[in-house]
């Protein structure tokens, strides 16, 4: 089974959610594919538990 550190993973998603702009548009959506690979890492880490 793995372990995830909820805090820490909690930490991750304020972070990145606070690099969200207000808005989105597709300048956005083509700027920050990173941000969003972060965003899947994430659900899918969440979903294994």
């Amino acid at each position: 089974m793995n372990h995830i550190d909820f805090h820490a993973t909690n930490s991750r998603l304020i972070e990145l959610t606070d690099l969200l702009s207000a808005g989105c548009d597709s300048d956005f959506d083509a700027a920050h594919e990173e941000l969003e690979r972060a965003f899947a890492e994430l659900r899918l880490a969440i979903a294994r538990n």
